[in-house]
């Protein structure tokens, strides 16, 4: 009964209250963002596609009580045999509010869950790029942060590390 006469805020409260723990997106931003390549008579006239290089780092920095700046930057190398076709590299960032999670699952939220915040903006930035640059890009795929966070887990407790990796997913 007295639940049905509680204030919508109230109401909201105590559902946040059950739930928990909280990620609160205040900002994302691209922060940095540049593309090379030589000319197009430079290549010559090779045939096929380039081969694809794609990779991430990450850094992070606390701002604030339970405020984290997120940077992913994600690095895509194109070569046409031995030569580089193009690069191009997109930092973007964010700024995150969390509230409610242990000190154990931090490391997870920042590795997993703020990098797939930021990814969509980073690949569609990217594709931006090529394609401004002249080249085609083939859709770039969702990133499993989890797996890879994962994997790096399991690589620093082989390592006798013990501690959960907490910045740079890198592939």
């Amino acid at each position: 009964m007295a639940e049905e006469n509680q204030t919508p805020e109230a109401a909201a409260q105590a559902g946040n209250q059950q739930q928990g723990a909280q990620m609160a997106v205040q900002h994302v931003y691209l922060k940095d963002a540049s593309y090379e390549a030589p000319s197009p008579h430079e290549l010559g006239q090779s045939e096929g596609q380039p081969d694809l290089n794609l990779n991430l780092a990450q850094r992070t920095n606390q701002t604030g009580e339970g405020q984290w700046e997120v940077i992913l930057t994600v690095t895509v190398t194109a070569r046409q045999g031995e030569k580089t076709a193009f690069v191009c590299e997109v930092q973007y960032g964010g700024l995150f509010q969390f509230s409610g999670f242990t000190e154990e699952q931090m490391p997870y939220v920042i590795n997993v869950l703020c990098p797939n915040v930021l990814f969509p903006y980073s690949r569609a930035q990217i594709t931006n790029l090529v394609q401004a640059g002249g080249f085609y890009l083939p859709p770039l795929q969702p990133i499993n942060f989890e797996a890879i966070f994962r994997q790096r887990l399991a690589e620093a407790q082989a390592n006798g590390a013990g501690q959960a990796p907490q910045d740079a997913p890198t592939q």
